[in-house]
């Protein structure tokens, strides 16, 4: 069975083998043989959510505890199997460097590159957002497809429904049982992507305002029309997105988040731990948040349209 310890014999591999030990960078390639990363997500959260969901849960491993592990574990994985392809695809380049003369960069992108709307991130600011975020670990070089996602999962009235009863049992001696813990997680999810591309949206304005700045009169005077790949957007979504991040930054969003699951999925309501979630406050902010994002989408299909 298996139990916390902090004896320094039990901090040691105890199911590998003496010789498993040794060599351990041979159990990967054997383990992603036998398994693919959706049957990775599928056992973990099967065997999950039937922890959570039985009653007499131990301290140290309440719900919240289950899901943050279950949650770095599974990008342990993904890791472990990222790993993998890099080193298996290092040694088949190895063994063809001499024969293939590398493409020289015409500095054009190629067609699949592309995109509309593709924000050019910062290093810097790329970074930060894969640094705070919790659940939603890519995409951000394309928000509005972040949207697309977003909107592809729910409608507006469905994911208000949802997002009030999850909200409702933070402050409550109860947990969401309206269906399983993985609905809280993929919602929550949902809206952190949304934060996220908010973010990128905003910050984009932002660095056109100061672009704009820098022009000189003349140049002002000769760009009546505007750019190509970029969208006007209307002076009220800007601040509201600019509201939204003032009210909380983009950290301070993600812990907000992280309380919201923790609690929602325990028995144990927020107040009787000393937190205080403004409900109702998160409630109209998130809320309209989604209907910001519903309108910039259909901006965005209307540029794309002509």
């Amino acid at each position: 069975m298996r139990y916390i310890s902090e004896n320094v014999n039990d901090l040691k591999p105890i199911w590998m083998s003496s010789l498993e030990t040794e060599r351990p960078e041979k159990i990967l390639p054997e383990f992603w043989r036998n398994y693919t990363i959706a049957d990775c997500r599928f056992f973990l959260w099967q065997m999950l959510s039937a922890s959570i969901s039985t009653e007499g849960q131990h301290v140290d491993a309440s719900p919240g505890e289950q899901l943050y592990f279950f949650e770095n574990l599974v990008v342990y994985l993904e890791a472990s199997f990222v790993l993998g392809q890099h080193r298996s695809l290092s040694k088949a380049e190895a063994g063809e460097r001499d024969h293939i003369k590398p493409r020289e960069s015409s500095g054009e992108l190629e067609p699949s590159e592309r995109l509309p709307n593709r924000v050019s991130l910062p290093k810097k600011l790329n970074k930060r957002l894969k640094r705070l975020s919790i659940w939603h670990r890519d995409g951000f070089d394309d928000p509005y497809a972040i949207l697309d996602s977003f909107f592809d999962a729910y409608d507006l009235s469905g994911f208000k429904a949802r997002l009030y009863d999850i909200l409702q049992v933070c402050c409550q001696e109860k947990y969401y049982d309206k269906g399983c813990p993985a609905d809280v997680l993929y919602l929550l999810e949902k809206v952190e992507s949304i934060i996220n591309a908010a973010y990128l949206i905003l910050s984009g304005e932002k660095e056109k305002r100061l672009a704009k700045s820098k022009l000189s009169a003349e140049v002002t005077s000769k760009a009546g029309v505007r750019p190509e790949g970029e969208i006007e957007l209307p002076a009220g979504t800007i601040q509201f997105l600019t509201e939204f991040f003032e009210y909380k930054s983009l950290k301070k969003w993600k812990q907000e988040l992280n309380r919201i699951y923790l609690y929602s999925l325990s028995s144990q309501s927020a107040q009787e731990w000393g937190v205080y979630i403004d409900l109702l406050t998160l409630y109209q902010l998130l809320g309209r948040l989604a209907e910001t994002a519903f309108d910039l989408r259909k901006i965005n299909q209307r540029w794309c349209n002509g």
